[in-house]
């Protein structure tokens, strides 16, 4: 009986195996893509972010040293 039970069951055995090393390499090449988005995406908004922040302060020096209300 135990010979017949490893045959029947290994359909379900090799089923399990195949999806816990799935999930396992699945993880890790959903990390390494979510760091590479992660990278670009961040880059690309602190770009904008430095570029606001550089007219920004040009305008605030500017309007400093203006005196006149005009200005």
């Amino acid at each position: 009986a135990d010979l017949f039970d490893g045959i029947v069951m290994a359909e379900q055995r090799f089923h399990g195996e195949g999806y816990q090393e799935g999930l396992a390499e699945g993880s890790q090449a959903g990390m390494a893509e979510g760091r590479r988005f992660g990278a670009v995406h961040g880059a690309r908004a602190g770009s904008e972010i430095g570029c606001y922040l550089g007219f920004a302060l040009t305008w605030h020096c500017l309007l400093q040293k203006c005196t006149d209300e005009k200005n």
